[in-house]
């Protein structure tokens, strides 16, 4: 009896840092993942992670781990920003692989409608080439959502009706689900491997008890 509970004792001590200690790999599948202030486990309602989810993680969680245009757009708290614009990345253009352009201060939490992004270019929205402007072809800033990306449909010389496609920024990386994968998977085996030896060490003890 004595041998099962110093067992299950020090598998317990095994198991609990493993699963403390995956959270933070979720960090750099996000931008600014470990930068928003005064939110020391972004998609968490806990530092510790132990009390659930928030409504972001909630939603990182439905988009498989992976940062990408539709989580990117979303509003997931309803504060009337983007995720990107909290985040730091309006254009919805970062990736792990090439994180040009990523703003990194005055940013929101899009876990909480409180905490609004300060940054003026995060509160413009995703401005392309003659936002601001007037005349043919001009276009604005639009607070909240991603302003068009692409090219836009119409004539040649004539006012331009909208983005071809769909106003998204043009795909940089295309790996980067695999990439978040590969990453997501490693994260998985060291702490499999982790829970693997100290299993090992339990019963070689106990044996030797």
């Amino acid at each position: 009896m004595l041998r099962l509970q110093v067992a299950m004792l020090a598998l317990g001590l095994m198991v609990a840092p493993s699963t403390i200690e995956s959270y933070p790999s979720y960090v750099s599948l996000i931008p600014n993942g470990g930068e928003v202030p005064d939110t020391p486990n972004l998609g968490h309602l806990d530092p510790a992670g132990e009390t659930g989810t928030s409504v972001f993680g909630e939603a990182f969680s439905k988009a498989s781990n992976v940062w990408g245009p539709a989580l990117c757009q979303e509003d997931t708290d309803g504060d009337g920003y983007t995720n990107g614009q909290e985040l730091g990345d309006p254009c919805c253009t970062w990736t792990e692989s090439n994180p040009a352009g990523l703003i990194t201060d005055g940013l929101g939490d899009p876990s909480d409608g409180s905490k609004l992004p300060t940054n003026s270019k995060l509160l413009a929205g995703c401005s392309s080439e003659g936002a601001g402007t007037t005349g043919s072809g001009g276009r604005d800033d639009v607070v909240g959502k991603v302003a068009p990306g692409g090219p836009m449909v119409g004539p040649t010389n004539g006012p331009k009706t909208g983005p071809i496609n769909g106003g998204m920024p043009p795909d940089d990386d295309e790996d980067d689900a695999s990439e978040s994968a590969v990453i997501t998977a490693g994260t998985a085996v060291t702490a499999l491997s982790s829970v693997t030896m100290g299993l090992t060490m339990i019963v070689a003890f106990a044996l030797a008890w």
